[in-house]
């Protein structure tokens, strides 16, 4: 059976792939722009944590086997907003740096997950799915949860760009202008931990670092215009979701990994047109000069 066949086996899980991955692309500049680019390598271990725990609960809590507050969604989705506060409002450390802070939540997160992993439940989703991604199915609920929570995340960023932006680069004159930074920096880093909890019960932990780092990365080199580095990093989030899901199948290799090695077939492709649209630019300023 060819790929496109076997549509109705993957259809769901490429349109989740999709979604998760443009989101992940757009809340990934902001990552980058505030130079904590290993923010949402932490908060999809968190995210995993939360999914694990979850998985966990009913054969520790009796009330928790039939609760919706105790669903993978729910505690991961919680636990991984309230990490995004703390990680996201912490100051600078006078004698650490913050990536520094954000490698500790990282290596504890990880540590936690593979502990709490040896006392799942037999019929629970393996350790590896939930920490590399295997999306080679996705449910219909998870789905709809991953394409709302992506459409809502972009349509926020994309009306409130230009106040982000601000307020991550220049944060002092922003609030001496009367911006409120804080308001902004919450909602900002809420549908940072928003997409990141989504994506990584969607498609795993790390693809979603990929999805998160790689493409914003590419579209800061290819791009001044900011405006066109949200696209350029939405599109590759989406065609590398697509294209990682179809090798994956074609190879027969895992579909989380190739996902995250696609991503990266873009980054040089875009080194190399931002240079050449930067030299272009010198030449032509050197000549109207002269």
């Amino acid at each position: 059976m060819s790929f496109w066949e076997s549509s109705f086996l993957w259809i769901e899980a490429v349109i989740a792939a999709c979604a998760v991955g443009a989101a992940c692309a757009v809340v990934g500049v902001y990552m980058i722009l505030r130079r904590v680019v290993f923010l949402p390598a932490a908060l999809s271990q968190v995210s995993s944590l939360g999914v694990v725990l979850a998985l966990l609960m009913p054969t520790v809590v009796v009330s928790a086997r039939e609760s919706t507050w105790a669903s993978p969604e729910v505690v991961a989705g919680g636990v991984t907003l309230i990490a995004t506060l703390l990680l996201g409002w912490i100051p600078e450390p006078r004698r650490i740096s913050r990536d520094a802070v954000i490698g500790i939540a990282y290596v504890i997160a990880s540590a936690m997950v593979l502990a709490i992993a040896d006392r799942l439940p037999h019929d629970s989703p393996s350790t590896s799915d939930i920490l590399f991604g295997n999306a080679v199915v996705v449910e219909p609920k998870q789905m709809v949860i991953a394409v709302i929570v992506a459409a809502a995340v972009i349509i926020v960023h994309g009306l409130l760009m230009r106040p982000f932006l601000f307020v991550s680069f220049d944060p002092q004159t922003a609030s001496a202008h009367g911006v409120p930074v804080r308001i902004l920096n919450t909602v900002l880093f809420l549908t940072v931990g928003l997409t990141i909890a989504v994506a990584t019960k969607t498609i795993g932990a790390m693809p979603v670092f990929a999805f998160a780092v790689v493409p914003a990365a590419a579209g800061l080199r290819a791009f001044t215009n900011m405006r066109w580095v949200f696209l350029f990093a939405a599109a590759v989030g989406v065609v590398s979701a697509f294209l990682g899901y179809w090798i994956s199948f074609v190879a027969e290799i895992p579909t989380g990994p190739c996902m995250a090695v696609v991503t990266a077939l873009f980054f040089l492709p875009a080194a190399v047109v931002g240079h050449l649209s930067r030299a272009t630019r010198r030449a032509s300023g050197n000549t109207k000069s002269t």
